[in-house]
């Protein structure tokens, strides 16, 4: 049997824009349509208008999230987070970086998305080991 959409367990932890200078004159004019989500086992990067593409990443498969923030972030109170996109048997998006680009409270961000990764990891009972 399927489950209902109802049914559907979608938690989400987070959800945010980008809130840099260009992206809060969108956000006056209603034209902002970038959206980030953390749930508990995906990132999601949704972009686009006419053609909406959503990127989709599993936790486990996310090592290192970092954050940078430049002297304009400062001033907004925004800042970039990074996370490095480790393969786990599919060499597809090995490598690639993920960027959250201008994410308020960026600090608090980074954390949620390091202990939801270190969560799923654990949940899915995952072991690393370093390549020496």
């Amino acid at each position: 049997m399927s489950k209902n959409l109802e049914q559907i367990d979608f938690e989400i932890l987070w959800e945010g824009k980008p809130n840099g200078l260009w992206e809060r004159f969108l956000n006056l004019i209603h034209m902002n349509f970038t959206k980030y989500q953390i749930t508990k086992d995906e990132l999601i990067v949704s972009v686009g208008f006419f053609s909406r593409k959503s990127n989709t990443y599993e936790l486990y498969t996310l090592k290192d999230p970092d954050m940078t923030e430049n002297l304009i972030q400062r001033w907004l109170g925004v800042g970039t987070i990074i996370a490095t996109v480790d393969s786990h048997g599919s060499n597809e998006r090995m490598g690639n970086k993920v960027y959250l680009r201008n994410v308020n409270n960026v600090a608090k961000v980074r954390k949620l998305l390091r202990d939801a990764i270190e969560e799923d990891v654990s949940e899915r009972k995952i072991t690393y080991f370093d390549k020496v």
